[in-house]
């Protein structure tokens, strides 16, 4: 964030809390969800309080404001207008979430600091990713011991993987000059998710990975195919298991996703402009067919647009996808302008790496109500955006 100097006596400290609350957010993401939100919490009132005290309002950035005001407004409409408001009225807290973008957009004080803070969440993806692999070394790995790691949940603990892994994979890819010791934090991160046995993550990871090559070198996409073969040859009999269900379409894992997806379908045609509210299928799912009885055991859809467009409709879904196509369309122009730092490149990719990883992911795991996961993604989309000390906001991030 550009700001003025100030005389104030109290700046100094509000900037040692906000690169104290940084560290512990980013720490602390891969271990402690309660932790995380206390540092994020902190951090947020460190920030409105310098920025109030300075007086430096005209400095705050706001990239990607309209998409996300609009997505907030959707949601507010569609509790409003929800089956049962009140039962719909909790879930907004998560709102507050977003907040970690701008938090981290204009608290990360320049490139220096974002680099310290991407290494931290690589070492301490690296430490979580240890924890896992020894769990998976204790315990013969299948679908009912899956590695939950430093999580309470396997697909949350998976999640975060993914998103660290990815990042950590770009800057090793696309950073020069290159940190080969990077390697090791990326395949001890990739051993752990295969531990997992969580297929959205690794199709997520997947698509972060085949991205990240045609940018670094696009004819060594043939290698990817290669490391595929080698992970089946050479993974642990439930790994291998997993694999081959992916390609399975009779799997009742993905025949249940087809239910849900159905299930969703039909209640978005009757609640097609702002939804039925959140957590409106544990209210609503007893009026619809459900001859497999996976909406009742789920009621939750296993896939983001679907869940988005159940809960808040075609007004939310609409501003849901606008946040990410603002998002890679802001990263594109950085990539395409001249005057931008082309060592910037690097965490311009490896975020958007990030990105599609999440999306991929989304696909057939509601991610997005994942607290962690999304407190974690809401940073890590931050990092392109910080350290631009322009001091101006234009209409193109905004």
């Amino acid at each position: 964030m550009s700001t003025i100097e100030s005389s104030h006596p109290w700046t100094p400290a509000l900037d040692r809390a906000l690169s104290g609350t940084l560290i512990l957010f980013v720490l602390f993401s891969m271990f402690s969800i309660s932790i995380t939100q206390i540092a994020f919490a902190v951090g947020t009132v460190a920030w409105v309080t310098k920025v109030s005290l300075n007086q430096s309002w005209k400095q705050v950035r706001f990239p990607l404001g309209i998409p996300f005001l609009l997505f907030i407004a959707a949601c507010l409409l569609a509790v409003v207008t929800a089956v049962d408001p009140s039962y719909s009225l909790k879930p907004l807290k998560k709102l507050l979430q977003i907040l970690i973008f701008f938090w981290a957009v204009n608290s990360i004080k320049d490139e220096k600091q974002r680099d310290f803070l991407v290494l931290l969440l690589v070492a301490a993806g690296c430490v979580a990713a240890g924890y896992g692999i020894f769990q998976g070394l204790l315990t013969p790995v299948t679908p009912e011991t899956r590695v939950e790691g430093t999580m309470s949940v396997y697909m949350t603990f998976a999640g975060v993987l993914m998103l660290a892994g990815l990042v950590a994979l770009g800057r090793l890819l696309l950073k020069d000059p290159r940190e080969n010791w990077l390697g090791v934090a990326v395949f001890l991160i990739i051993v752990c998710l295969l531990l997992t046995l969580t297929r959205q993550a690794w199709l997520g990871f997947l698509t972060g990975l085949v991205f990240l090559v045609i940018v670094w070198k696009t004819r060594l996409l043939w290698a990817i195919p290669v490391l595929l073969v080698l992970a089946l040859l050479l993974s642990p009999a439930g790994v291998k298991d997993r694999i081959h269900s992916m390609v399975d379409l009779s799997d009742w894992t993905f025949q249940s996703r087809l239910a849900l997806w159905q299930g969703g379908w039909n209640v978005f045609k009757d609640y097609p402009l702002t939804g039925c509210g959140f957590r409106c299928m544990d209210l609503v799912h007893t009026n619809y067919p459900d001859p497999t009885g996976y909406i009742k055991k789920y009621k939750g859809m296993h896939n983001n647009l679907v869940q988005v467009a159940v809960d808040t409709g075609l007004l939310g879904l609409t501003a849901w996808v606008s946040i990410w196509v603002g998002y890679f369309l802001a990263l594109f122009r950085r990539t395409r302008d001249p005057a931008k730092n082309s060592s910037r490149h690097w965490v311009i990719h490896g975020s958007a790496a990030a990105v599609l990883g999440f999306l991929a992911g989304g696909l057939f795991e509601v991610n997005f109500y994942d607290s962690e996961v999304a407190m974690l993604l809401y940073f890590i989309m931050a990092l392109p955006f910080v350290a631009e000390n322009s001091g101006k906001e234009t209409p193109a991030e905004i």
